[in-house]
């Protein structure tokens, strides 16, 4: 008797913890009873750079996807937080050390500290001048091994770092800031606010855009993207599952983000206009959510398919409503569209879908002389840019197939200029080389379960009958009970009886929730669901002869 497992979040415990910044709580100088001026406190300032020179490498740097994109140029410093900063005692006995660092111009200043150790109970807040922006806290759990630490963005030309130290650990805390970023494009949400000029190119489309076909996929999957900064430059990536279904924070990117230690990288997740806009010269508004986190390990990479494979060290929310995306391995040509997730030029999430197959094909890429690769000869919606490199390549049932590794295409007015694009070939990184340090296999099938596809966590934490026909082609989703097709459906649903008998069905969502119910009493029933709004949901099928139970997935995709 087939039953539906809820998806939930507790499946995932050990390993999606609390870890990541809290974004929670305010830094103790901001309470009302602090007694302290800002007139006293230590402030570094950063020497002025050749803007210009800059920018005229970023227009040569730009149109090479074989490097990742630059927003910010890095000063090298050694500030110790706590020599170098302002002390205040707190009448509770703890410790307030306050430091601001300030750089002419800058857009925004994210850190990378080069010592970070530190103790249960401290916390780091880095804020703006005026306030308006503020991150944090990071705490203890950011500890790693090499005791380095990167963190995201803070708007604006002055950011204050302010590190609390409770009583009863006073002087057990070590925090070095060995490199500071002076963003000097707009990649951050203030930008947007501000209703400045987005760096992407206007033919992009935001993520919440409805795009037709490939509508439903795209829904689940871009709560696998993440935007991430490296030192001054930026690219994208997905959470990406395995065969134990466990939540590993596995993450894929490209091999050529390669910009500073992994150590020192900050995630942004969910960062989606709610106001989305669709390839126009209208910007897109912000988002509330900042859900961030800091710090990777290094498992796998290689150059022959471009790719890199990480682990997420800072931790993930359970309440971030994250997708860890499925793949497929065997190489076979997609059919009918595929679709790619990014933040191009490090801007707010956007999704382009190509209508066409893509092609196997080998090139020179970046040092690698027989680099495998798909071609994406030209988008039908949307585009890529520099910053949208190491994202996923999806098929059309939402499993990647490839990395974002480089190519032409880029906007020309609303429309893209019609340039081809490459993504590494996920079934080329499966296998490749001899070492767990070159390959994805022994990661993402540690059980060597001998897998070739894979299905993303949300459904495959949901167990249902999901046996496909031989007719493939036809997407049909066969039984001893009954047959559905089409699948996905645009909303009509036609359902095959072959039990003889009187069949019962529950139309339930992803989260378990009964949508509608009925009686399957004819050999051919065709189910209308096109007042359904889009996504993936499970028909529960029951047999009233017998009361067997079958369940299927079904993806309505408008």
């Amino acid at each position: 008797m087939k039953t539906i497992i809820l998806f939930a979040a507790a499946i995932f415990c050990s390993f999606i913890s609390f870890g990541q910044v809290t974004n929670e709580g305010k830094p103790a100088s901001w309470e009302t009873s602090f007694k302290s001026s800002k007139k006293s406190i230590s402030e570094i300032k950063m020497p002025s750079f050749n803007l210009e020179k800059i920018k005229s490498e970023d227009k040569v740097n730009d149109s090479d996807r074989s490097t990742p994109y630059r927003f910010g140029h890095e000063f090298k410093v050694n500030v110790d937080i706590k020599k170098d900063g302002t002390l205040d005692v707190l009448p509770n006995g703890d410790h307030i050390y306050r430091i601001a660092i300030y750089s002419e111009g800058a857009k925004t200043l994210n850190f990378v500290f080069n010592r970070y150790n530190v103790p249960t109970g401290a916390t780091i807040y880095l804020y703006s001048d005026d306030k308006t922006d503020l991150l944090g806290a990071y705490t203890n759990v950011f500890n790693r091994p090499d005791q380095m630490l990167g963190t995201w963005m803070v708007a604006g030309e002055k950011v204050w770092i302010e590190y609390r130290e409770p009583k009863d650990v006073v002087g057990q805390g070590d925090i070095n800031l060995g490199r500071v970023i002076h963003g000097y494009r707009s990649v951050t949400d203030v930008e947007i606010k501000q209703k400045a000029l987005n760096d992407s190119g206007d033919c992009n489309v935001d993520v919440d855009c409805n795009i037709g076909t490939g509508n439903a996929i795209k829904n689940r999957l871009k709560h696998s993207v993440a935007f991430v900064i490296m030192q001054g430059f930026v690219c994208s990536g997905n959470l990406i599952n395995n065969t134990n279904n466990d939540g590993a924070p596995f993450f894929l990117t490209a091999n050529h983000c390669d910009a500073g230690p992994e150590s020192t990288w900050a995630f942004r997740f969910n960062w989606i206009s709610p106001n989305p806009s669709c390839a126009t010269t209208a910007n897109s508004t912000n988002t509330s959510v900042n859900q961030t986190t800091s710090g990777a390990t290094r498992l796998a990479r290689n150059s022959k398919s471009d790719v890199k494979l990480l682990r997420l060290d800072g931790g993930l929310g359970n309440n971030w409503d994250l997708e860890f995306a499925g793949w497929d391995r065997s190489g076979r040509v997609p059919t009918r569209f595929t679709l790619g997730i990014h933040h191009p030029a490090g801007d707010i999430m956007k999704v382009c879908r190509d209508d066409t197959s893509p092609q196997k094909f080998t090139r020179s890429f970046n040092g690698n002389p027989s680099t495998e690769m798909w071609r994406i000869n030209n988008w039908d919606v949307g585009v890529t840019e520099g910053g949208s490199s190491g994202s996923a390549l999806f098929d059309r049932r939402g499993r990647i197939i490839g990395q974002l590794a480089g190519g032409f295409a880029a906007c020309s007015g609303t429309n893209d200029n019609g340039q081809e694009d490459w993504y590494g070939r996920f079934d080329i990184s499966w296998n490749f080389g001899n070492s767990n340090s070159t390959r994805l296999s022994n990661w993402l099938d540690p059980n060597n379960t001998g897998a070739t596809t894979l299905n993303s966590i949300s459904s495959n934490n949901v167990k249902v009958d999901d046996t496909v026909s031989v007719a493939d082609q036809n997407n049909e989703l066969t039984s001893d009970v009954a047959v559905l097709y089409p699948n996905p459906t645009d909303g009509v649903l036609n359902i095959v009886n072959n039990s003889g008998s009187k069949l019962t069905y529950n139309l339930l969502s992803i989260t378990g929730q009964e949508v509608r119910k009925g009686e399957l009493t004819e050999r051919n029933t065709v189910l209308d669901m096109r007042s359904t709004g889009s996504g993936v949901y499970f028909i529960s099928i029951t047999d009233t002869s017998n009361n067997k139970n079958i369940t299927k997935r079904i993806v309505i995709d408008k």
